[in-house]
């Protein structure tokens, strides 16, 4: 009854703060929503074929691309892959490179702790490598376990991603929330700002019950729960990284920063920790297996670069 109290009393800031980091994705889905509609719309053809999308430099280019420190990446490569637009191998790339609120809560010790430009640099440098060794693991394996049902059409490939339907070339193709387009079809600004607020909405709610459940188990908790095994740490630090909310990451990397978790640890908790792609993914993708797939395949590479690291004490 107590806790029932104490969550109708801090309510508010539940419903604020998650409001508020599903807001801060917003423009940049907006952006990067309203550029895909623009291309398509000029040239449908091209952008499906992109080298960087689909080719193979697809899992450096999204290796890179999952860098920059927004969760909403995750997001839009998780859509751009579930719509055929993205090759398995990018994708899996974009969710180990990508770090949520590590790159900005490190960048912002470096004035009092130095070395933690060092860890910053070498932090980055092992999930991008990571990114790009696994995403190609996953071109090369994704043909093996998915066989095509159709034939594609001659001389065209798209790099670790099967196509399970032909289009008719003169025929509409789907745009970036499944409406028909051709290429004499006009930009129209409705269908992104309406799939942009789509994702939102999804967003926001995968956010909010995530912060209902964090605020009842406490971040101390899970601080607690990560420092209790040494020998466990990189797996726990799995379990924890695997929660789609901005708080997983910013424990372990304040952990981290504290001296409480090795780097193997931090290396698996984020290298998992693509926040609400996964979530995304699930919810979007068929068939489900193909999604097994893909988050088995990031735990395990995860799992065991992190033990690496971790069982020789770096």
């Amino acid at each position: 009854m107590e806790h029932l109290e104490h969550f109708w009393e801090h309510l508010p800031h539940i419903l604020l703060h998650p409001l508020k980091d599903s807001a801060l994705m917003l423009p940049i889905l907006l952006a990067v929503y309203i550029l895909i509609e623009f291309l398509e719309s000029r040239n449908l053809t091209r952008f499906e074929k992109s080298k960087f999308l689909q080719g193979n430099v697809s899992p450096v280019f999204g290796a890179v691309f999952g860098c920059v420190p927004q969760c909403g990446f995750s997001v839009i490569s998780t859509d751009l892959y579930a719509t055929k637009k993205l090759s398995v191998g990018a994708l899996v790339a974009v969710y180990i490179s990508t770090s949520d609120e590590a790159l900005p809560l490190m960048l912002s010790s470096v004035g009092s702790s130095p070395q933690s430009a060092l860890w910053l640099l070498l932090l980055l440098g092992v999930k991008v490598v990571l990114g790009i060794g696994v995403g190609y693991l996953a071109m090369f394996l994704y043909p093996k376990f998915f066989k095509k049902h159709t034939v594609v059409a001659p001389r065209i490939t798209f790099a670790g991603r099967q196509i399970q339907t032909v289009k008719d070339p003169n025929a509409a193709s789907s745009g970036c929330c499944n409406h028909e387009i051709d290429n004499k079809k006009k930009f129209d600004i409705k269908h992104p700002i309406l799939h942009s607020l789509k994702i939102f909405a999804f967003v926001f709610v995968i956010n909010l019950i995530m912060e209902i459940i964090l605020h009842f188990v406490g971040e101390d908790n899970i601080r607690i729960f990560l420092q209790s095994s040494s020998y466990f740490q990189p797996l726990i630090a799995l379990v924890v990284g695997l929660i789609p909310n901005c708080a997983s990451s910013i424990v372990l990397t304040q952990l981290f920063l504290s001296g409480s978790l090795t780097f193997g640890s931090i290396i698996t908790g984020l290298s998992v920790n693509a926040g609400l792609g996964i979530m995304v993914l699930l919810r979007k993708n068929r068939p489900h297996s193909e999604n097994v797939f893909i988050v088995s395949l990031i735990v395990i590479c995860s799992l065991l670069v992190g033990y690496v690291f971790h069982i020789f004490g770096i």
